[in-house]
């Protein structure tokens, strides 16, 4: 008998940070902060790093804070709460730490438009329309 493997987690949010470290054995890696939205009113934080695609991927300024990403792993733990003064204090946006085993890049953020900017395109697409 088969058993669900219940540690597997696929998630799709955005990028809040991306961070360059160095292991204890010298190779670089990138730690990733992941936030994805679990209902209305919670958001949790997924960590991760990854040494290979997702590395390249930023060092090509290929993947941005801000940038869709699907992840999928294993949930190697979680983090609700902290200490503060001696006191149980609960993070606002529980932390999984994710053991990465594939991801898929989505949309980037859009860049700002100025309001000078927006009349004028705006006014390029009737005219291309019509």
């Amino acid at each position: 008998m088969t058993y669900a493997d219940l540690q597997t987690f696929t998630a799709v949010g955005r990028i809040a940070n991306l961070t360059v470290i160095q292991t204890e054995d010298e190779r670089d890696c990138l730690v990733v902060t992941l936030y994805h939205r679990i209902s209305q009113d919670a958001v949790v934080t997924i960590k991760f790093l990854n040494s290979n695609g997702l590395l390249t991927a930023y060092n090509n300024n290929n993947l941005v804070v801000g940038q869709e990403l699907t992840v999928s792993g294993k949930v190697q733990g979680i983090r609700a709460f902290y200490m503060k003064d001696e006191e149980l204090m609960p993070l606002k946006q529980p932390e999984f730490q994710l053991k990465l085993t594939d991801y898929a890049f989505g949309s980037r953020p859009q860049p700002k438009v100025e309001e000078g900017t927006k009349a004028t395109t705006k006014k390029k697409a009737a005219t291309a329309a019509a």
